[in-house]
This record gives structure tokens, sequence and C-alpha cells, in this order.
């Protein structure tokens, strides 16, 4: 069955869902894995500086990218390896408008070397599975237990991939679970990748941090600025101010 929307097509078992920045929309399925305020917060986190070249790896709808060439950058290479989420983000960017900044490649990202020299990104931008395979509930769904499992690819594949698209002294950007920064800090410096910043991201006052956002220099000396703390929600379960503002509610950057 196809719905059409005006120059939007929708599929079985697709939605669309208002991005509010720069006014775009995008085509979720919901047999697949629909981003989360964790994407939200990474391209927020970002810092975007002209003329660079950006990476998102693992993009899936293309949230990260399209919401990247809204805050201002203006190369970004999407790779993606599951085929119908590569389609479904080429769409999304055509719908957008957003092909002349956005280019989206069918790739496994630990095998890019196939595709890319080495060094031929200053950015590298990833929200990468969480889970270590054995921990947790794996998804039924191959395409939502590829997103949240490391069933494709493990935390040092990750960097590995990041280490070799990186040129000298570029940057890794990335959102986790809080409870693996140990594991963060340590294959990072595997592959001479620095922290120099990290914002914990915490559900409500009083509560352990849930995730983290981080930002690592290749190349980097040992250096890093604890940032101010993240809160999502008040006392009454509402979002933050700075949640809001992220959500395109008012000016404020993460």
């Amino acid at each position: 069955m196809l719905v059409k929307t005006n120059k939007w097509e929708l599929h079985e078992k697709e939605r669309i869902d208002d991005l509010v920045r720069d006014g775009m929309r995008i085509i979720q399925r919901t047999d697949q894995f629909c981003f989360s305020l964790d994407s939200i917060l990474l391209a927020h986190y970002v810092q975007i500086k002209a003329k660079e070249r950006i990476v998102d790896l693992g993009t899936g709808t293309g949230v990260i990218s399209l919401l990247l060439s809204a805050l201002g950058a203006k190369d970004i290479t999407a790779l993606e390896i599951n085929p119908i989420m590569v389609e479904l983000a080429k769409r999304n960017v055509i719908a957008n408008g957003k092909q002349h900044i956005i280019k989206v490649v069918e790739c496994d990202y630990t095998k890019a070397r196939e595709l890319y020299p080495t060094g031929a990104f200053q950015s590298v931008v990833v929200n990468p599975p969480y889970r270590e395979i054995g921990t947790g509930n794996t998804n039924s769904e191959p395409g939502k237990a590829l997103a949240c499992h490391e069933v494709g690819t493990s935390l040092s594949e990750v960097f590995h991939s990041a280490q070799y698209l990186l040129s000298y002294g570029g940057r890794l950007t990335m959102v986790h679970r809080a409870d693996r920064l140990g594991d963060l800090i340590a294959i990072g410096r595997e592959y001479y990748m620095e922290i120099k910043r990290i914002r914990p991201i915490y559900a409500s006052v009083g509560h352990p941090a849930c995730r983290i956002l981080l930002e690592w220099k290749y190349g980097g000396h040992p250096e890093v600025i604890m940032e101010p703390p993240l809160f999502l929600h008040k006392e009454d379960g509402s979002y933050t101010d700075e949640i809001l503002a992220i959500y395109g509610k008012g000016n404020i950057h993460v």
C-alpha cells in the first residue's frame, strides 16, 4: 500500500515524524530501529566547523545527518549497512532537499577503507549499538538488533573505523551509555583517541547518569573538560527548558 502526502510517499509500516529544524520531516519504519532523543542530543553536541567533511557512521534513517545539515554542516557522508535503511535515508534526504549536502552510501563502515582513503574526514559522528553480545534482550527483528546490540560491529571496530577515516587531529563525537565510560576511554586510547569533552546526561535530578556525550581528538593530549550536566526532565516529568530548546523551542545549544 502506498500513501502520498504531498512530496512524501509512505509505504506499509512507515510513518512521518516532525524534526522541527528547518521544517524538516522524517520517514521511519515501525519494523526497524527508530531514532530516539539520543540521536538529537548527539547532533547538537557536534562541533561544526566550516569546510570540514563529516562522516556519520550507521546513519539509519539519516536523522543525525539531517540535523547536522540544519545546524550548519555543509559536507556530510552518511554510511549505512542495512539496505532497507539506506533506501529510507536517501528518501529522507531528497524529500528534505538536502541532497546537495548529504550523500548516503550503502557501506559497512568497518570496511570503509574499500571506499575512502585514510584521513578523508575531519569529523566522525556515531550513535553506535550500546549493548555487548550476551547482555540484555536481543530484539527478534534483525534491523533493531543490529542497531541496539554489537551484532555487526564492536566498540573496538567503531574506534578502528574512526581512526582510519579521520585526519590527524580530527574529532570523534559519540553518545553512549554512561556505565560504559571506562570502556570508552580505554578502548579509545588504544586507537590514539584522547577524550577532550564529556557531558553526562541525567533523566532528572537525583538519578545517576544514564547517557554521556563524548568528543575525542585523534592524536590529542590527555586533558579533558567535564562539562555541566544535562537534565532531561523536571520533577513533574516534563522536559527541561534546555531539552525544549534542543527540540527547536528556543535558541539554547548543548
